[in-house]
Order: structure tokens, then C-alpha cells, then sequence
């Protein structure tokens, strides 16, 4: 009986050096959008048993065991500064069975878990992901193979699962969010020339609620460009989006041993 995360992102080797130096970067599942308003934050499980089975009880004990188990508490602290609820999905494969729960805190101390949906079909559940989703968020998907049973029924029905925030941070002292990432891996270019503009147009849905998101918590969005056969990154400032593209007004190329210390810089009180 256990709950296993299952994203298909590709995860950069750039949070392995940050966990190695102690730098904890929380990510978020999935986040939607609607009319220029974030209106929910996701994070999701796949069950290896009926997702009715499992007690209130029995899955705070294993939020408590996770080894991220400290990534609740700031994800917590994120969806209150946006005033949305942070939901928790759980689902089995081989079973149109979704469980919606709420994660908070209680009296300012414990993590709380509250069911709010239990759904019947992956219709039921797309339905009700379209009521919180105005942009789709969703980044375009380009390795097949990879979807998650849920991505795939979510898209079968035109809701494709909410695009996800690759990394933020809060300030130690005052746990107000700092600043948000999002990494951005280059397969044809190399990282110094790569031009992410050239992608615009097609992934305009990708940006804009990024946009949205940077704004609604007033901290500034940086673009980190990866490679998996580099350990050069080129780390972008967004400054805003017009019709032609993303504009930046700063642009670093960082060495793997500066790393450590560019992400450590935003942990300062």
C-alpha cells in the first residue's frame, strides 16, 4: 500500500547538486489559471490500491515521512499567498476512480488533510478541472511514452493536467515567496547560443500563466536553460512579454560550481 509520485517532467541534474549543497528547491505538481488569477495548486499520487482505502490519517502519516515532507509546508505557504487551496490528487491506473483532497495547516503547527471530490469517471474529473482552467497551461508534450495514465484520459477529454512550477523559494525569516523558476532543457542547441524565443509562439500558453503567477506573488520569474550533456546553465530575467517574445532584462551564464551558490543567494534573510 503505498502512493508514488509519477510526473513526466525530466528532472535536471541541477536539483541534484542543490540537494547535495542542503538547498531545498520545492516544486508544484500543477497550477491553474483563469482570467489572470491562479486558482488552484496540485500535487498528485498514484495509488497501488483503491483510492477510497486510504484514511485522512493514513496519508498525513506518509506526508509526514516524505522525504520532501518540509516541500508541503512551503507549497502551503504558496497557496495561501495566492488565496487558493492546494489539492491533493490521488488516482489509481486501471481505474476511473479520482480523489480530490485539501491540504493545509492546522492551528499554524500540523498539516491537515480534507476530502472534497471523489469522482466516478475521468469526464467527472475533467469537468471539474475545466471550471478552475482558463489558458491551458500545459507545456506542448514532446516525449511520448512517458504521460501518466491520468495525463493521458485528461487529454482524451481536452484538459490536459495543469502545467507545473519547477522550483520557487520562500525567505527563511519573513516565508513570503522569494522568487519562482522555471527550467527550460535544450536538446538541439547548445546552452550559450540556445534562443528560447524561437519557441515563442508555439508556447505562448506556457509563459503567460507563468506571467500570471510572477505577478500575482510580486517576486521576479527566472528561466534556468539546461542541457542533460552540459553543466553550463544560462539563466534568464524575465522582464515582461510582448508580441515578439519573452524580453529579459538580465541574462548569466553560470559554471556547475556557481550554482550552489546563484539559487543560495535568494535564501538570504
Amino acid at each position: 500500500m503505498a502512493l508514488i509520485k509519477e510526473t513526466p517532467e525530466a528532472k535536471s541534474w541541477i536539483y541534484d547538486i542543490l540537494t547535495e549543497a542542503g538547498i531545498r528547491l520545492p516544486t508544484i505538481e500543477g497550477y491553474s489559471v483563469k482570467e489572470d488569477r491562479v486558482t488552484a495548486l496540485f500535487e498528485r499520487f498514484k495509488s497501488t490500491v483503491d483510492v477510497e482505502k486510504w484514511s485522512t490519517e493514513d496519508i498525513l502519516t506518509l506526508l509526514a515521512k516524505d522525504q520532501n515532507k518540509d516541500d508541503w509546508a512551503d507549497r502551503i505557504v504558496l497557496a495561501s499567498a495566492l488565496r487558493v487551496p492546494l489539492y491533493l490528487v490521488l488516482w489509481r491506473d486501471g481505474q476511473e476512480k479520482f480523489r480530490i483532497l485539501s491540504v493545509a495547516i492546522k492551528n499554524k503547527v500540523k498539516l491537515s488533510v480534507h476530502d472534497e471530490e471523489l469522482f466516478d469517471s475521468c469526464k467527472d474529473l475533467a469537468m471539474w478541472m475545466s471550471d478552475l482552467k482558463g489558458i491551458q497551461v500545459s507545456k506542448r508534450f514532446i516525449e511520448p511514452g512517458r504521460l501518466a495514465s491520468i495525463d493521458q484520459c485528461l487529454r482524451l477529454y481536452g484538459v490536459p493536467w495543469p502545467g507545473n512550477l519547477d522550483g520557487f523559494l520562500l525567505n527563511p525569516k519573513t516565508r513570503n515567496a522569494n522568487v519562482i523558476f522555471e527550467f527550460s532543457r535544450t536538446r538541439k542547441f547548445p546552452v550559450k547560443t540556445h534562443n528560447i524565443n524561437l519557441y515563442f509562439s508555439q508556447d505562448i500558453n506556457r509563459w503567460k500563466p507563468l506571467d500570471i503567477l510572477r505577478k500575482e506573488l510580486d517576486v521576479p520569474l527566472y528561466i534556468v536553460i539546461w542541457s542533460s550533456e552540459e553543466k553550463l546553465t544560462k539563466i534568464h530575467r524575465l522582464h515582461r512579454i510582448t508580441e515578439r517574445g519573452l524580453d529579459f532584462n538580465k541574462t548569466e551564464l553560470l559554471e556547475k560550481e556557481q550554482i550552489v551558490p546563484w539559487f543560495g543567494q535568494f535564501l538570504k534573510p
